[in-house]
């Protein structure tokens, strides 16, 4: 009976990932105890995911939590940010301008991380308007979709994988096409730069890599822990000139940061609102809330938003080459990261892995299809 299962299985996913590249799958020959063991992981993240309920959405975005005023946090903000491009785009300083406009909306000023990195107002106050941002989000969402599929189409071969890759790293950055006012926060930027970092790195050449990820982190400091795997990695490899290009971006990246907190904290004082602050330990509903960006979500709804976090870090783990170690690390990282980290409307930080859980979703059959297969078989 076991081995008519286990052929039947081969059958159903040989059609999807037929004669895939074996030597670089991790799961491939693991014990039937482990394999039965993930099952079971597996199956629990999800019951858990599917137990809490979902943040609240306005036209796709996070709304402060009902009964909230002015001084509530708030990851997403369009009058904020908009207004303070503007001004910025008239001319005046973007320290100044930001703490004034947080200042008058009742926003947080204490800890200086409260007012965002200049790198994104400067640049967009030099583009003519909004539409023209969102048109470059939509050509950088383009660029994660064909970078990736180059990467990932020879881990697996046949139409239907042809067809399966780019589609479900689509769904990770399906978000970005529409436009609508995501252009202006900083995390949407961030994450489809690392996205597309990780994708452009290869033994042979990291330098782009290295300088689109420092990129993502004068956009964002979420971004630093990308580089500081990136680098570590490499050290651990032994890659040194890998490791001093991601040190390097890192360092530029720790510098500007140093230089925005510098002029904030000049600018502040005792009085203003201080941030409650970020360790909430908000677990796995905290994980779920960031996670519901991907396109498969969006649309199904919350029983699929608790299936795709689970599927996307078995398939990252799934293979042992250098993209699935950098993936694992990543997206591992990043999610015990907001296990502990992050307030409860803060899952708008979920746009900086989004991108990389579509890239975790394209793997997914490889890791499912070995942990069954093991899983049905008499092997220890």
């Amino acid at each position: 009976m076991q081995d008519g299962a286990v052929n039947r299985h081969t059958f159903i996913t040989g059609m999807l990932v037929p004669g895939s590249v074996g030597g670089l799958r991790r799961f491939a020959k693991v014990s039937r105890p482990v394999a039965g063991g993930a099952w079971v992981l597996l199956a629990a993240l999800i019951a858990l995911g599917a137990a809490f309920p979902a943040p609240r959405l306005t036209n796709g975005l996070p709304t402060r939590p009902a009964g909230q005023g002015a001084h509530a946090p708030q990851s997403i903000n369009v009058p904020l940010y908009s207004g303070i491009i503007e001004r910025v785009r008239a001319g005046q300083p973007y320290e100044t301008t930001a703490v004034a406009a947080q200042r008058a909306g009742g926003f947080p000023l204490r800890p200086f991380v409260t007012v965002r990195p200049p790198a994104l107002a400067l640049i967009m106050a030099r583009l003519p308007d909004l539409a023209t941002a969102n048109l470059l989000m939509r050509l950088l969402a383009i660029a994660v979709v064909a970078a990736w599929t180059v990467r990932l189409i020879p881990a697996g071969r046949g139409p239907v994988w042809l067809a399966w890759v780019p589609l479900m790293v689509f769904t990770g950055v399906a978000w970005a096409i529409p436009g609508l006012t995501l252009a202006l926060f900083h995390e949407c930027w961030t994450g489809l730069l690392i996205a597309l970092s990780l994708a452009l790195r290869t033994d042979r050449r990291f330098l782009a890599s290295a300088l689109v990820g420092l990129l993502a982190a004068l956009i964002r400091e979420l971004a630093m822990p990308y580089l500081l795997v990136m680098a570590v990695l490499a050290l651990a490899g032994r890659r040194r000139s890998e490791a001093a290009a991601y040190t390097a971006s890192l360092a530029v990246s720790l510098a500007a940061l140093a230089l925005h907190a510098a002029a904030v904290v000049s600018l502040t004082t005792p009085h203003d609102l201080a941030s409650p602050g970020w360790v909430k330990f908000g677990g796995w509903p905290f994980v779920m809330a960031t996670g519901q960006w991907n396109l498969l979500a969006l649309l199904l709804g919350k029983p699929v938003a608790a299936v795709i976090t689970p599927l996307a870090l078995a398939g990252a783990l799934s293979r042992t080459d250098a993209i699935g170690l950098r993936l694992a690390a990543l997206l591992f990282g990043y999610t015990l990261g907001f296990m502990a980290i992050g307030q409860p409307n803060d899952f708008g930080w979920g746009f900086v892995v989004a991108p990389l859980i579509g890239v975790g979703l394209v793997l997914a059959p490889l890791a499912l299809s070995d942990l069954t297969r093991r899983a049905l078989t008499h092997s220890p």
